[in-house]
């Protein structure tokens, strides 16, 4: 296998000066919690305030991670013991354990060809214990939010958007994280922006707000030596979890966020342009809901799993870095999820599989784009994807 020709990360691959000069900048006042220290500088705050600017929405929850974002959001939502959550077969395990820690069940839907969540799965999965869905926005492609909206507000089940691969996507004119009741962001290394980790829960509707800001944060009920308390001021206590976002995560995630949109208008116009290069040699790319706001995907769907299989191994082998997402495999395979096993027992029966998201998603091979990206590294994937494509021959039998 040869190393890749590019880094292909996204915020990642931006990182220099301005990320180690804000680094620099917390440590040396030596106030890296969000409420006090010799020389605070509110970048907690900050960032809370811009995100949820550039998401078009009025409230953002800086938390510790992605997982933590979906947990809080759901807890937020009202999500009650046992209550099932919808969610998309194809994802990955921090969906689950995100529905397993605000005490509820996951239900497991197949995705359709743009590999995000079948509408008409999701309501084929709702019963009168469903109390969310879920709907995942995968690598950086917006899942169709429209008809799983439509169902949602007809059965009356609350929408929480996993944008944990898609911050700044847009989905018909509007940012994700800003159409369902809630959004839940991851900013680990893989991240569109990065601090290593860190997440985020965005809303428009301020109870959902004020559960997430308290639940995230002791219960709203951390007293600091001045008696300081989080939340509405009057709301009823409950007890809630230390999941809050540090300084140094705020600071270095407020310098990328100014990068944010330039870097998916390159990363979308760099799709775009290798998948109509080689729409003749590939044939068959993923569906994207929403092309014109997606954050940059290169996806083909071969003919079968097989061919999937050896166009990933041809492409790694000239350091393109390929891989079929997941393996090609539905969540429910991880052994954990399948027993229904969780720290505290037996919580489900063994999900029936998705074959639908077995077939289709064991045939795709999504290409990696990296945001540092020059025409040259372009060109050169462009063409060492067509050799490579050329060289696959027909699939076994």
């Amino acid at each position: 296998m040869t190393a890749p020709r590019y880094e292909p990360t996204r915020g990642l691959a931006l990182w220099g000066a301005e990320e180690e000069a804000a680094a620099l900048s917390v440590l040396r006042s030596r106030s890296l919690f969000r409420y006090y220290g010799p020389d605070l500088g509110h970048h907690c705050d900050a960032f809370e305030g811009a995100f949820a600017a550039s998401v078009g929405v009025p409230h953002a929850v800086g938390v510790s991670s992605g997982t933590a974002a979906l947990a809080t959001a759901l807890i937020a939502l009202g999500l009650p013991a046992g209550g099932e959550v919808v969610i998309p077969a194809l994802t990955f395990v921090g969906c689950v354990n995100a529905v397993v820690w605000a005490r509820g069940v996951p239900v497991f839907a197949d995705v359709d060809d743009s590999l995000t969540l079948d509408p008409e799965a999701f309501e084929a999965c709702v019963t009168d214990r469903t109390f969310a869905v879920m709907p995942v926005h995968l690598a950086n492609a917006a899942a169709d939010l429209d008809p799983i909206g439509e169902v949602a507000r007809r059965r009356g089940v609350r929408v929480l958007e996993d944008c944990a691969q898609a911050a700044g996507v847009r989905y018909k004119g509007r940012r994700v994280g800003a159409i369902g009741d809630a959004g839940a962001f991851s900013f680990q290394a893989e991240k569109n922006i990065t601090a290593g980790e860190g997440g985020a829960v965005t809303t428009t509707d301020p109870a959902v707000h004020d559960r997430a800001v308290r639940y995230q944060d002791q219960g709203g009920q951390f007293t600091t030596s001045r008696g300081e308390v989080r939340g509405e001021a009057g709301a009823e206590p409950f007890v809630g979890a230390n999941l809050r976002m540090t300084e140094l995560t705020a600071a270095l995630l407020g310098v990328q966020l100014a990068r944010l949109d330039p870097m998916l208008d390159r990363l979308r116009s760099v799709a775009a342009y290798v998948r109509g290069e080689l729409a003749d040699a590939v044939g068959e790319w993923r569906r994207l809901p929403d092309e014109a706001g997606s954050g940059g995907d290169v996806t083909a769907l071969l003919d079968s799993r097989m061919l999937a299989r050896r166009f990933v191994a041809g492409l790694t082998a000239e350091g393109v870095p390929a891989r079929t997402l997941y393996q090609g495999q539905g969540v429910y395979t991880n052994p954990a999820v399948r027993d229904g096993r969780t720290a505290w027992g037996i919580e489900w029966p063994r999900p029936a599989r998705c074959r639908a998201t077995e077939q289709i998603a064991g045939r795709s091979v999504t290409i990696d784009l990296g945001a540092a990206m020059t025409d040259a590294d372009v060109d050169w994937l462009v063409d060492t994807v067509r050799k490579v494509h050329a060289n696959l021959g027909p699939a076994a039998p």
